[in-house]
């Protein structure tokens, strides 16, 4: 049983640096794993037949053979059956530089999910993963139990594949859903795919949503008796704050990187506003009510007081973020909430703040996008 991370999301992949802070932050903890899968590495994905460069390779090299288990991974992008010889040259060569896993993963393809795609799926892997004596770990294409009900032959296709996947190889699934608030339904899904799931959460990826990262804990998020991997941010302070949340959860203690800086303050500031997709951090929902009250009419001084805190430690941890590893990522996220702040500030120091801070934000200058203020229903 594997806990770790997937980095399987879609977005700028992680330097090597970065990636060998994430796998050194794993190794601490007992059976550990890293699936490299970024989707928008070309020759993960859109040019998975190519080879990697030599230069390329060396770097890829440098992630294998040490205390967190490196599995490799394709993701053969609109492959034909008789392909499986360039997805077998390419794994192997990964197996023979030292590779503790190989995986081939088949999920977001544009087939329509029916039992045939699963066969042809399951004769590919099966013909390029032939003879290999590392783990194997695929991902389907119905990958959750949301897809049940979004394919017409969801049922069909699981069907197929939990006949045809050999009995040592392992599956992905996300949950109940892509995203999914609660991880349940796992039993469920060793039903569909045949064998026990390894767990591939996205509940703290952000490569769905607009300018937003997800610091929660994840103390009530491990799923007892399963191998378990968080997708992270492709912001890598976010990614790296996941890994000590990670590590956390499965009992190693919550210890502060030296990388996320010195501004703790101010991150757990965002980590209350950037918690989870669907709520704040308990503290957070505490402060927006109170921010609230007094946009509305409530005696201000207590919102004051902890914005006048609160907006100088946001404006110094803003300052300092160019200097941390991946920083820049992080910037725009963490100048949005300290604008904000800011702007509700200046609203409470006037006679009518509603309608200052109407005026701030929709007035003067506009803060929101148009289109993304039209999806989310403000018309």
């Amino acid at each position: 049983m594997y806990h770790g991370i997937v980095e399987g999301y879609y977005g700028k992949p992680f330097t090597a640096k970065q990636r060998k802070v994430l796998l050194d932050e794993l190794s601490r903890v007992e059976d550990s794993a890293y699936f490299y899968a970024p989707k928008d590495d070309p020759m993960h994905r859109l040019k998975w037949k190519e080879p990697y460069s030599q230069r390329e390779w060396q770097s890829m090299q440098s992630f294998m053979g040490g205390k967190t288990r490196f599995f490799f991974s394709i993701s053969p992008w609109k492959f034909q059956s008789s392909q499986w010889d360039s997805a077998r040259r390419k794994l192997l060569r990964a197996e023979d530089s030292g590779a503790g896993g190989l995986s081939i993963l088949f999920d977001d393809v544009p087939d329509e999910s029916a039992g045939k795609l699963a066969e042809r799926q399951l004769d590919f892997a099966i013909r390029a993963l032939e003879g290999t004596d590392l783990p194997v770990v695929l991902c389907p294409s119905v990958y959750c139990g949301e897809f049940l009900k979004r394919f017409p032959h969801a049922d069909e296709y699981l069907r197929v594949w939990r006949e045809m996947i050999p009995a040592e190889w392992s599956s992905f699934w996300t949950g109940p859903m892509v995203v999914s608030e609660k991880m349940s339904d796992l039993l469920l899904a060793e039903e569909l795919l045949g064998s026990k799931p390894m767990v591939w959460d996205n509940i703290l990826a952000t490569d769905y949503c607009l300018r937003r990262i997800y610091l929660a804990g994840l103390n009530n998020r491990v799923p007892e008796g399963y191998s378990w991997f968080i997708n992270p941010s492709e912001i890598f302070p976010a990614a790296l704050h996941s890994v000590m949340e990670l590590k956390a959860a499965l009992g190693y203690g919550r210890h502060w990187p030296e990388l996320l800086g010195d501004k703790r303050e101010a991150w757990e500031i965002m980590q209350e506003f950037h918690y989870l997709p669907w709520k704040t951090g308990e503290t957070g929902g505490e402060i927006l009510a109170r921010l609230s009250g007094a946009i509305n009419g409530d005696d201000p001084e207590d919102a004051l007081k902890w914005l006048n805190r609160a907006v100088p430690e946001m404006s110094s941890f803003v300052e300092s973020i160019p200097l941390l590893e991946g920083g820049w990522e992080l910037l725009p996220v963490a100048r949005d909430l300290y604008r904000s702040l800011s702007v509700i500030r200046r609203a409470l120091e006037t006679d009518d703040p509603a309608a200052s801070l109407h005026y701030f934000m929709h007035t003067r200058l506009p803060y929101e996008n148009s289109v993304a203020a039209l999806a989310a229903g403000k018309h």
